[in-house]
């Protein structure tokens, strides 16, 4: 049986089954894109007799241990590559350089493909095969394209990736590798995403798409982020959690997955969330700053050296919602000061994140600047993505090679300049 009781309506309410098939409200949606997003609502009583603290400590670490409150039915048909458990790490270096006390980073790099994307493919994948799929396919301009060709290669079926044309190459190589067949679509995400729904219904494949728009359970993966920082925690939330943006899925996601520790019992406080964005591409923070709705904000063409944050239109109120409902804040950093905050972890804490991953430290500095967050306050930074999977922009900031002959003298030559 499953653990979901029905889809509901972010704006308006309105309940659907949870086997819906329309992925937005029939009300709603008749408003525009991006208007009556469904969103899984579970059967928290029943979920709160199967699980507590200590079921929930005593299980293996990982996306599914916390099976309860995902929505699958059949266990024999989940598709894993032993996703989720990341570390929470302690920053020591960069809270001296930051004027902060508690800092943390959620590494999400030591994921299987090396980005958080590994915890929301998972559970599309295995739901595919629960709905049976023969195949698969997406939109995407990078790590979710990676993740969702591993999971596919894991399950044994075919999966489709449609890009923008501004996908990373070293992106395209990895999906490439684990057998994605990959088309490269000139226009924006959006236009590649309705390229994806045209042919996900001509040819039968399923639409695993991470966007909210496209699928309730899109991103219900990403909340066990959530569940694993509150028992890494000592079952606590943190003050504050930032993420990156750029549809914002995971973020509302992330959000989610508070609320349900807090509603079954496991936990007392709730974190204020922060979603950053490159400065370029924008838009939630155009809608928060401004205090506007998602459909206010014209679409335009976003450009930011975060690639997988490179999104020029706000789809829905979900992340919204988000940063409303938590009392948080959006916030925009320069490529400049990304650049900056990518090589500073990794050189304080040895952790190399991709551009937009370190777009979460550069806004934390700016918002201890601005006195939004208290250096008291214990913070949450989400690294969602490795370095490793944009190699040629850390190559511009390469430290040049030292030459020298292979003898001592020469070294202390070198040693001395």
């Amino acid at each position: 049986m499953s653990p979901v009781k029905n889809l509901k309506c972010i704006d308006c309410g309105k309940e659907y089954s949870a086997e819906e098939l329309n992925p937005n409200c029939t009300v709603c949606s008749k408003k525009g894109l991006g208007f009556g997003l469904l969103d899984p609502v579970y059967d928290y009583d029943r979920i709160s007799i199967k699980i507590n603290r200590a079921t929930l400590e005593s299980r293996k670490p990982g996306v599914w241990k916390y099976k309860e409150l995902l929505p699958i039915t059949d266990e024999s048909k989940i598709v894993s590559l032993s996703e989720g458990g990341t570390p929470l790490i302690k920053s020591h270096n960069l809270t001296r350089e930051l004027g902060i006390k508690n800092l943390y980073i959620k590494n999400e790099t030591v994921n299987p493909t090396f980005s958080f994307k590994d915890r929301a493919f998972t559970v599309m994948v295995t739901r595919s095969l629960e709905k049976g799929a023969r195949a698969v396919a997406l939109v995407s301009d990078g790590n979710a394209g990676c993740s969702a060709a591993a999971y596919s290669a894991k399950a044994g079926i075919p999966c489709f990736v449609l890009t923008p044309a501004f996908a990373v190459s070293s992106k395209l190589t990895q999906m490439s590798m684990y057998g994605a067949k990959i088309f490269s679509v000139r226009g924006s995400l959006i236009d590649a995403g309705m390229l994806v729904i045209e042919a996900c219904n001509k040819y039968g494949w399923s639409n695993i798409t991470t966007a909210k728009l496209l699928s309730p359970y899109s991103t219900e993966g990403h909340k066990t982020i959530a569940y694993e920082i509150c028992e890494q925690l000592e079952w606590k939330a943190p003050d504050w959690v930032i993420s990156p943006v750029a549809s914002g899925d995971s973020l509302g996601a992330i959000w989610k997955g508070f609320k349900d520790f807090h509603r079954l019992g496991l936990i007392k406080n709730l974190p204020r969330m922060v979603g950053v964005q490159g400065e370029g591409a924008a838009p939630l923070v155009k809608a928060f700053d401004g205090h506007k709705q998602f459909f206010e904000i014209e679409e335009f063409e976003p450009k930011t050296i975060a690639d997988a944050l490179c999104i020029g239109a706000v789809v829905g109120s979900w992340s919204l919602s988000a940063i409303g409902e938590s009392k948080g804040c959006a916030v925009e950093v320069t490529d400049k000061e990304i650049l900056a905050a990518q090589k500073s972890l990794a050189s304080t804490e040895g952790i190399f994140i991709e551009p937009s991953s370190a777009s979460t430290c550069a806004g934390l500095k700016k918002l201890l600047n601005r006195g939004v967050i208290d250096s008291k306050e214990t913070v949450i930074c989400v690294a969602t993505g490795s370095g490793l999977k944009v190699l040629e922009v850390a190559e511009k900031m390469r430290s040049k090679l030292v030459k020298i002959e292979p003898n001592i003298s020469m070294l202390e030559k070198a040693l001395a300049r």
